[in-house]
């Protein structure tokens, strides 16, 4: 493993061997703990491993009565073993041996969109690397008001169902229904039908071409994003936040898809047994927005149905190659290099350069340099 630098602040009387650096001794290391426990769970370091010891090997043969016991037993009727037991033991052992049964391995889910640190190679790189520094001197704390689902919170006509989340939501000021809130997708999703039914304008659209895959590793294309401002529910108290759309050209029964990255802008909370989603608004009020069952079980039978493809419209106007779009900037315009750039080399190939501004004095560009080489494993 790479050694890491130590950061300002780092109590220098601990070292760490897994990281190499100071801050925190190896015994403290969060990160090789989780190492070694995923490394257990796949069914290695086994010879490290204590197990609780095995009952000893019963007797085959029956242990040797005394003659008394053997003369007064000669006399009675042979008595049937208990098969119940029997039966019993062997099922409980058998389901200590399925208990103590190591994992085969780990499968891991496969997403896209903008979630998970970004689009591009560095940033997802950036967002991994995040989890793994353990070396933060102080972190900062979200708070959120408690948010509660009680008996009252029971809607729908038919309690047992286990019907997805349907909702209506408000988006650029149109009140669109059928609007699916899925946790597992990484991407907010504006399908392209619905985009044409809001009558807005094409220049709204940002060119992006990256792909988003399902959870067969089908690999859907993009028709570029949107941001728009979006309110969950239709209430007047509901907040309105500006929410990045994927614009997806497919074949479904919903109009939009709500994902992770919309459910934690809002800080919403949902409950599927109870069909409900809420979230405090800016003035510290829960807000409640229930799904309809109806409209979830009619969006859900006809998607099953079998559609014929429709085939995509072409958006006129002028590509844009994005070079990078950032988890961390948020909705903001990319900040563009002003003045001249002059190249960097990264590495021994020609192609593995970047650019860093021009007429800088030497002593400042040598220190840019060196520092752009040192973290040079940053980039893609």
């Amino acid at each position: 493993m790479k050694k890491r630098p130590t950061p300002v602040g780092a109590d220098g009387n601990k070292h760490c061997l897994y990281h190499q650096n100071m801050g925190h001794t190896t015994e403290e290391c969060v990160t090789l703990r989780d190492k070694i426990e995923e490394l257990i769970r796949v069914g290695y370091l086994k010879q490290y491993i204590k197990t609780a010891p095995t009952e000893l090997p019963r007797r085959r043969g029956p242990s040797p009565a005394p003659r008394r016991d053997r003369d007064r037993s000669q006399s009675r009727p042979p008595r049937r073993p208990d098969n119940r037991s029997k039966y019993e033991d062997q099922r409980h052992r058998s389901r200590s041996r399925s208990r103590d049964r190591p994992l085969r391995g780990r499968i891991n889910t496969i997403s896209g969109g903008f979630a998970g640190g970004g689009s591009s190679t560095s940033a997802r790189k950036r967002h991994v690397r995040a989890l793994r520094s353990v070396n933060n001197i102080q972190a900062t704390k979200k708070s959120m008001l408690p948010i509660t689902f009680t008996d009252d919170d029971f809607h729908a006509p038919d309690l047992e169902q286990d019907d997805p989340m349907v909702i209506t939501v408000e988006i650029a000021r149109y009140e669109v229904g059928k609007v699916l809130v899925d946790q597992g997708s990484s991407a907010n999703i504006l399908y392209w039908k619905t985009f044409l039914q809001m009558d807005l304008s094409e220049e709204l659209i940002i060119p992006f071409h990256e792909q988003i895959v399902g959870f067969a590793g089908e690999r859907v294309d993009t028709m570029g994003y949107v941001d728009l401002c979006t309110r969950l529910g239709t209430g007047r108290d509901n907040d309105e936040k500006k929410v990045r759309y994927l614009l997806v050209d497919a074949n479904t029964s919903y109009n939009v898809l709500l994902g992770r990255p919309c459910l934690n802008l809002f800080g919403a909370i949902v409950s599927t047994p109870h069909l409900t989603l809420k979230y405090s608004n800016e003035r510290k009020k829960i807000i409640t927005v229930r799904a309809d069952q109806k409209t979830e079980r009619e969006c859900y039978a006809t998607g099953l149905r079998m559609y014929p493809r429709v085939p995509r419209a072409k958006i006129p106007r002028s590509e844009v190659a994005m070079a990078d779009l950032d988890q961390r900037m948020g909705t903001e315009d990319r900040i563009e290099p002003h003045g001249r750039l002059q190249p960097a080399r990264l590495g021994p190939m020609e192609n593995q350069v970047t650019t860093m501004a021009g007429g800088l004095d030497p002593v400042t560009e040598d220190g840019l340099r060196r520092i752009l080489w040192q973290n040079r494993d940053l980039f893609a």
